[in-house]
């Protein structure tokens, strides 16, 4: 049985259908609201959905009880940067306080080689203390998930990833689904797993291809090619984000995650799935 955080949301929703997808795994699911439509949902496809809160450490150590792994993903823009780091932190001790066997850690790409992005820093103050423990731990660092590419204000996004790479800079991204089939993939095969931190990407475009992927798949794009590099620092201390994908940025071995999982979605194949 695997506990999943945040199963409500994008990538413990994804979590949830890889593991229910083999029907080898039995699910549980943490959300501070069971009453709630999504949770409903989840019950009805058979997950055990149980009340709980990141904030809470009594209430995790409950509903750990009697899993073998937990997924573990926190949200800074919710719970603020304090607030992500206390909650991740949380997850691992309760972790180590229940016997948990595996925990897989949803961080981001780069946390371990650029400091200074805010909601970098907070995953890898997450990440050192999970590595000084005595658990058994796999961390996944997703790239740019394909699903900003669809959502609203994504003109105005690819302007400032165009400014930030330039003409020949390119941008590694993933399909959410496909977290969801790393996480269960270092569930079943802790042998390979344990211990590792892999970065992920499915697929590495520059801005004008996104823009031609988008349109090509029927979405209207509209992004302006080159902005002033003053409006990237207009928009605050994430902006350096923006520097570092044009400096170095995100460093996935795409083809060695396809060898692992043949099935990992291009932007192109994602949209048309």
């Amino acid at each position: 049985m695997v506990l999943v955080t945040g199963a409500t949301g994008n990538q413990g929703g994804a979590v949830v259908d890889a593991l229910l997808h083999t029907g080898a795994w039995t699910v549980r699911a943490l959300t501070r609201d069971p009453a709630g439509p999504a949770a409903r949902a989840l019950t009805e496809r058979g997950v055990a959905v149980v009340a709980g809160d990141l904030a809470d450490p009594a209430s995790l150590r409950a509903a750990m009880s009697g899993a073998h792994g937990v997924f573990s993903v926190q949200n800074s823009r919710t719970a603020g940067r304090t607030g992500e780091v206390r909650q991740g932190t949380n997850v691992v001790d309760a972790a180590i306080a229940t016997g948990v066997r595996h925990l897989v850690y949803s961080s981001v790409g780069g946390a371990e080689r650029v400091r200074g992005i805010p909601h970098f820093d907070t995953k890898w103050e997450i990440e050192r203390h999970l590595a000084g423990t005595g658990l058994t731990w796999t961390v996944l660092r997703p790239t740019t998930f394909t699903s900003v590419f669809t959502m609203r204000g994504a003109g105005a996004g690819l302007s400032l990833m165009a400014t930030a790479l330039g003409p020949a800079g390119t941008l590694q991204m993933i399909a959410v689904t496909d977290i969801g089939v790393f996480a269960r993939l270092a569930f079943e095969r802790p042998g390979q797993f344990a211990g590792q931190a892999l970065e992920l990407a499915g697929d590495e475009l520059g801005v004008a291809q996104i823009a031609e992927t988008l349109r090509d798949a029927g979405r209207r794009i509209r992004y302006t090619r080159r902005l002033p590099k003053s409006v990237l620092r207009m928009i605050g201390p994430e902006a350096r984000m923006l520097s570092w994908f044009g400096e170095s940025g995100y460093a996935a071995d795409i083809p060695a995650l396809r060898r692992i999982h043949p099935g990992l979605l291009t932007l192109d194949r994602w949209l048309r799935a």
